[in-house]
Formats: C-alpha cells, structure tokens, sequence
C-alpha cells in the first residue's frame, strides 16, 4: 500500500495513545496484511445489453487493496443461467494486474439475464461474497416476439441499522435506514417510529436513494415499530431492533482530511465499559489506535486524521475493555487523489455509414497505464442506474456487501450533498473482512488453494510404493501444441511419488509425452495421472433469483433498438433450409460387440472383468471432455448413485449409495475421491460401475464400486509418428482468447460486401502507454445504421489511480 501507514491519534485529553496493550492484536493484523492480501475485481464489458448468439468481451482488472495486485496469476471467469448452472467457464493468465477474454452467447437464451462471475485462485480461499458478481442483460432476437414492459409488483422491504450496532438505553443513537424492492431498486419511504403503547416517538423520511437517518434516544429499555406506507399506500408496520439496556453508542462523521469520531456508554454497565479502545483499520493495515476513558464521563470523542490514507473504506471498531467488539462502523475516505486523467479526443469522426473514424489518446504522464477501450452504438447500449465502473467499483462497491445502487453516482463530484449520500451507503452496508474472534484465538485462514505461478505440470504415481522411487528419478516430458510445435521439459522428483514443475503458459489442450529416466518400466507399473493446479470451479453457482428478469419502460428505447438491429439481421441473413440429409443403407448381418464391450475386455482383469456393471466409453463420447471431473461425467447416469460435487473451488465430492459409500479404483488401484477428480477426464477411457453387493473390490463391495481406467496408447483419438510407443496425457490449459475483428472500408474487400450491423464497433482491451508512448492513435469505422455512438475509456497508472472516460459522439 503506497500511502497506509500508522498514524499517531490526533485525540481529546480523555484519550491517549495505546502502543503496549492488546499487542496480539497488533501482531494478528500485521500478519493478515503481509501474509493475507485481499483481491478484488472490476471488469470492464463492451456493452451493457446482449442478443443471444453475439460475443462478450471484458477486460478485469485486479486490485490489492489501493495498489494493482501482483499476486495472481490466474483468473477464472463463469457465465451461468438463473438457476446458477454454469453454462461456460474460461481461465485466462493475469499479466499486469489484467487480463481478457470473450463468452459465446448461446443461440437460444430463455431468460433476460446471465450471470457472470470472477475470482483468482487466491480469491477462492476466503469469502465467496467478494467475487465480481454482475447480472448481463439478454434481449430476445427472434423478430416475430411482441416487445412489452414489464410490470412487476414490487415487494418492499424497510431495514434499521443504528449505527455502531446498536439502539442503547439512554444514549442518543443515530438510527439510519433503508427501503428497498425484491430486486435491490430503492423506493422513497416516509413514516413514524412509535413506542409499544402506540405513542409517536420520531418521524423520519428517505433522503436519498431510500436511505436515511435520524436522532433517536430512548429513556427505557422498549420495543419500537416504524409505520409506513408502500406506493399502493398500503400500510406496513417494521419492528426496529431491540433496546440494549447497556451497551456503547459510537458515531462518526466524515470530514476533509479526518474522521471525527464520539464514544458513549449507559449509565449503567460492567466496569469494561469504561475503559475501551478504538481501532481503525483500512486494507487490513491498522492506521489507528487509541484508548478511552469513560470512568468519569459517560462520552469522549476524537478526530482521525485521514490525509495520508489512500481513499476506500476505513473500519472503525470499538473493543471493551476485555478487547470484545462492541460496536463498529465503516466511513468513506475520499482524498480525491485517486485519479488520473487522460486526454480523449476524436480527430477525425465519421458518423455517416462505415465512416472512418481516428481517436486519440494522449495520457501526459511517464509512468505506465493500463486501459481499455469500447465503442459502441449508443442507441442500442443502454445506459442503467445500477452501472459500477472501475471507479466506483475498486473504491466502493468491492469492498461491500450487497448491492449498491447506482455507485457511480458517488463519484461524480465534491458536492456536500455527495459526502452525505455516500455516508449514508456506509451506514447501511454490512462490511468486515476481520472475524475478530478468531483474531483473538490467533487463528488465521485455512488456504487451500495457494497462488501458483502461472500453469504446473504436476504428476502423482498412484499404485507404487514411494520409497521405490529414487530420489534420482525424473520425467521428461514433451508437450505437443495444436500448431504441431513442440516443448520438452524435465519434471524434477519432488517428494514421495510426486514429480511437477510450474510457471508455464499454454493455451487449449495439448497432449503430454512422457518417460521415467531411471526406472521407464513406472509407466507400466503404475497410474499417471497429471493436472495443471487449476482450481475446479464448484458445478452450480450462486443463483440469482433476484435478478429481474424483465423490461422496464425505462429499458424500451434501447430494447427497440437492438430489436430493429436483430431484424435488419434476420432480413439478410441467407436462408438456407433446403439441404437435405440422404441415410445410407445399412444391412445387418448379426450382433456387433459395442465399443463399451470392446473396452471392458481390454482395460479389465480379475474380478472387475465380470459382473453385471454400468459401463461407459469415455473415448467415444464426445460429451466427456467438456466434464470439470469424473463425477461431474457420472452424476445422474446411474440409477441409486448420489454424487454431491463439492461447496465451491476445490471441494472434494461425496458419494453414497443405497446408505453405503462406494469404492473408487483408478487402472484397478484404490484411491480416495480426491485422487479421482484430480485425473482429467480427457485421460479417462473406460469406467464401469458395479451395483452395491456385488463382491467386487475389497470389502465385497458393499457400497458398490466405481473403476475408473486411463487410456492406453491404443485408445488415443490421434498419434503422432514423431512420439511412437510413449504414453501420453492431455493437459487443458488457459483459454484461447478470440480477436475482435475490425472491418476496414477504405480496402477492396469480399469481406467488406455485406451489410454492417455490428452494435460494437470497436474493442480494444489492452491501451498500454508508457514514458515513450504516451500517445495512441486508434482508427475504426461505423457500421451501416448507427448515428450515435459511445465512447468509455478506463483503467489505471502503475501507481494505482483510475481513470473512467465516457463520451458520446453524433
């Protein structure tokens, strides 16, 4: 972090500094920011509105706290449907804190949204709330289906948040508030707070967005109940949380280069509420610490000067005098000092049809930026109160839970009006990224996927004993790409029977060829199996059913629009329904052996040859490979067989059937389940699956019995002449990324004969200027309808700071 550092309390004279006390917490928190870093994500999308069947292309950024992260390597991206399935999943390698790629629309989406997700490797060991989560709006391109606005009855739900954490007896609390519908959208809500006799205690109105707040002090320990009205004017009664009779009040106020900050108790209370101690943490860096003392006075205060912290959210926590949490608070720093500005300008323009248009981006400073660039038309990409951008989102929003509406909003200015709003957001937003108790207990996270370097090859030698592997042993290993080039490795024995080697970079699938070079018979003797230490996405997820799914009326326009595009399309797409499909003729002269049965007699011996069994043959089903593990491919193929894939990245499954739990082989070698998933499904041939009680594996197969055979040279889709007789493996590597293709009207081209009906005329992922370019010239041309279009520049400098630019050009 460039600018977290200690600070040393500006406090009133009922404070002074703590530097000796509570030191395990100190030591705790140093130990989370060195040795736990936390990521967040912003990705930048093309467009905002999509049809089925068009391209999605991004650009993420990945931030540590106020700096560029240089933690990760790999970043995974899933696109789901509703109900959470996971539709496509790409993995792409981070290279400056960034990375890009693209999804294929399905032709045929059923929903008005998808759902797509981000995280690292690094990020899958700690809470799955801070993935980028977005919702990716879908318009229907059939032309014959009738455009309506949606009316969806809003359900509206009214929450109280006191700040600090609670409503105390006696003490004057500030009470905010938040009144929002089913899908996060606020709703303005006026109405009064009122005692368990029914008495008028306060009123209170939304100030913005549906938020609010007000001054609430209670003299006895009582339940209080708002009453208010919906749009319907329905009335509606909310129950307010309940009345400590003690406790601490904290509350804090956000001004230029400080926070300022009061703590007050009840009257009444144990003796460790009077001597407390404040705490302020940003990043997981601890930026301030003070004490306070309550033994004679009931209230004390202080000011924390903000100046030298980076702008984000601080988090305030007040500790007893046990170091027990008993209140807490988040406030915004906005120091202003968190952009960068860039010159964008168009030098030539052509809004005419497939007018050429030059754009320039100048960026003054030396040092190195990263951005990104999308042009689109902007009567047809809608523009939607609830957008982040990268602004708003490394500052805000990532670092929150929930949602946040319209984030953007909070940055566009200086304005008082601003400030106050955004504390508002602070005020109703849950936010902690410590879990003090365990802090306390000198617990730290459990990481079970450590940041690798880029993609491994890492091999187990299942079946062997590993004190019969000399410590001499190593494999070679030639890894031959699509492209017919060639790489050759020496994996190094690195314990027991483990051999590996990281920090490759490969794209698609590539196969293996491998060799022992002390002992070459191991091949024979044992189970191969490779993987590539990517994380394994979990099969489902989160499903959003939250999400609306409609249109609004304020949608309409740009539906229409994008509904007149996919009309222009259909008209000069060419028809072409008139090939027809000719079946030879097939005579039937007895009963063939199945690939299946083929297969079962060349991979199986002893007791797993016979027997009545579920078989499946992995080298025909063209399905199998495109299966995340070897119990994803089984789940619900065998009637009784119940497979739970694993909560998350990395989960191992659990299996049970008829109350037992089956038993797993690998080339007719027990393993565990976690053995299993790790071997890629495309070095899968055969597996067959023996019925519990079958008196097949050890233990008589009780459970039944899953055997699961790796291929043989034989059994390969392809061979290659140069590799003869040598094993192999395939291994999946990063996602090839696609290139956006630009049209070029000034050249006499075939491909330049049809009609232009692109909505996005122009992406550019990677803008990298350094101290000897700091100049870009960018040249692209309009398609054939467009009049209007938008222009959104963003990204950020070595040193951290943002920048997000949006124009629009007619």
């Amino acid at each position: 972090m460039n600018k977290t550092r200690c600070l040393l309390p500006i406090i009133l004279p009922l404070l002074f500094p703590l530097f000796l006390s509570a030191q395990k917490l100190d030591s705790m928190m140093n130990i989370y920011a060195n040795n736990y870093p936390q990521e967040k994500i912003h990705v930048h999308f093309d467009k905002k509105i999509y049809g089925s069947g068009e391209t999605v292309w991004f650009k993420a950024y990945i931030f540590s706290g106020a700096d560029p992260s240089i933690f990760s390597k790999n970043f995974y991206a899933e696109l789901s449907d509703p109900s959470g399935a996971i539709l496509q999943r790409k993995v792409y390698p981070i290279s400056e804190s960034s990375t890009a790629g693209n999804f294929e629309l399905p032709k045929a989406i059923k929903s008005g949204h998808l759902h797509f997700r981000a995280y690292t490797t690094w990020m899958t060991n700690f809470d799955t709330a801070f993935f980028y989560e977005r919702d990716i709006r879908i318009y229907d391109k059939k032309v014959d289906s009738v455009i309506t606005v949606t009316i969806v009855p809003r359900e509206i739900k009214l929450q109280f948040f006191p700040e600090g954490g609670d409503i105390v007896n006696g003490v004057e609390t500030m009470v905010a508030f938040k009144a929002n519908d089913q899908y996060g959208f606020p709703f303005p809500v006026k109405g009064s707070i009122r005692d368990k006799t029914g008495k008028e205690v306060i009123t209170f109105n939304s100030e913005h967005d549906g938020m609010g707040r007000f001054l609430l002090s209670v003299d006895k320990a009582d339940s209080l109940t708002a009453v208010w009205k919906d749009d319907k004017g329905v009335e509606h009664k909310t129950g307010l949380p309940s009345v400590r009779s003690t406790g601490v009040v904290m509350r804090v106020i956000p001004g230029n280069q400080k926070v300022l900050f009061s703590v007050a108790r009840s009257a009444e209370g144990p003796t460790t509420l009077k001597h407390l101690t404040i705490v302020g943490h940003m990043h997981q860096h601890l930026v301030y610490k003070a004490k306070i003392n309550l033994e004679e006075n009931f209230m004390s205060g202080g000011t924390i000067p903000t100046g030298q912290l980076p702008s984000g959210v601080l988090q305030l926590t007040v500790f007893d005098g046990d170091m027990l949490p008993v209140a807490e608070r988040v406030a915004f720093v906005n120091n202003h000092d968190f952009l960068f500005a860039p010159e964008m300008s168009l030098t030539l323009k052509g809004v005419n049809r497939r007018g050429k248009n030059t754009l320039t981006i100048d960026v003054p400073d030396t040092i190195k930026s990263n951005l990104s660039l999308a042009v689109t038309d902007a009567t047809a990409d809608g523009e939607y109160p609830g957008d982040d951008n990268i602004i708003s989102r490394l500052l805000l929003t990532g670092e929150l839970r929930g949602y946040v509406h319209n984030p953007a909003y909070y940055f566009t200015g200086t304005a008082d009006s601003l400030i106050t709003h955004l504390d508002l957001v602070m005020l109703t937003h849950g936010w902690r990224r410590f879990k003090w108790e365990d802090l306390a207990r000198g617990k730290v996270p459990v990481i079970k996927n450590p940041e690798q370097d880029y993609l491994s090859i890492k091999v187990d030698v299942l079946g062997v004993d590993a004190s019969k592997i000399s410590k001499d042993e190593s494999m070679n290993v030639i890894m031959s790409r699509k492209d017919s080039s060639t790489q050759m490795m020496s994996l190094p024995h690195l314990a027991g029977n483990k051999f590996g080697v990281t920090g490759l970079v490969f794209f698609d699938t590539v196969r293996a060829f491998y060799q022992f070079n002390v002992n070459r018979a191991l091949s024979d003797q044992a189970a191969i199996t490779f993987n590539t230490g990517l994380v394994r996405g979990g099969r489902l997820a989160r499903s959003l059913t939250s999400a609306f799914d409609g249109w609004t009326a304020e949608d309409s326009a740009y539906l229409r629009r994008n509904r007149f595009i996919a009309e222009e399309i259909a008209r000069v797409q060419p028809i072409d329904n008139q090939k027809v499909k000719t079946l030879e003729s097939v005579t039937v002269k007895g009963r063939a052996k199945t690939d299946a049965e083929k297969l079962n007699e060349r991979y199986t011996s002893g007791m797993f040859a016979g027997g009545d069994a579920y078989q499946f043959d992995l080298v025909n089903d063209p399905l199998a490979p495109a299966m995340m593990d070897i119990f994803q491919y089984l789940q619900g193929k065998v009637a009784g067989l119940q497979i739970t894939l694993g909560n998350g990245p990395g989960g191992a499954p659990s299996l049970t059937w008829r109350g037992g739990r089956p038993s797993l082989y690998l080339n007719e070698m027990q393993v565990d389940a976690s053995q299993l998933q790790s071997t890629p499904v495309t070095d899968v041939a055969f597996v067959k699956v023996f019925r519990p009680g079958s008196g097949v594996g050890f233990g008589g197969g009780s459970g039944g019995t899953i055997a699961v055979y790796t291929k043989k040279g034989g059994d390969q889709k392809t061979t290659d002449p140069n590799f003869k007789g040598l094993p192999r493996a395939v291994l999946i590597g990063y996602s090839v990324p696609k290139e956006f293709y630009v049209p070029n009207y000034l050249e006499n081209s075939a491909q330049n004969e049809g009609e232009d009906l692109r909505t996005t005329l122009f992406w550019k992922p990677f803008v990298l200027t350094d101290k000897d370019t700091k100049r870009i010239n960018v040249d692209f041309f309009n398609n054939d309808i467009t009049k209007k279009f938008r222009l959104v520049l963003e990204g950020f400098n070595e040193d951290g700071k943002l920048t997000h630019i949006e124009k629009l050009i007619q």
